[in-house]
């Protein structure tokens, strides 16, 4: 199984990528040893926007809102 460290990793990412969507196993090791792995996912399409607006920091919650710590 090749394992590629995070600095070559950070690089290298695009190929990384094209590794994984081509069935390559990519894993990517950090120094500390915790490690992730890409893996493809099957397409999918939507029609439907699947990102999200969140309040950027510079704006001020409203009276009673939660803030993210």
């Amino acid at each position: 199984m090749p394992t590629y460290e995070l600095p070559y990793a950070q690089e290298h990412l695009a190929e990384l990528f094209n590794e994984a969507r081509s069935g390559e196993e990519v894993i990517i090791v950090r120094a500390d040893g915790r490690s992730c792995e890409l893996t493809p996912l099957a397409e999918v399409r939507e029609e439907e926007t699947t990102v999200a607006a969140f309040r950027t920091p510079d704006e001020a919650p409203d009276a009673g809102e939660l803030v993210p710590a």
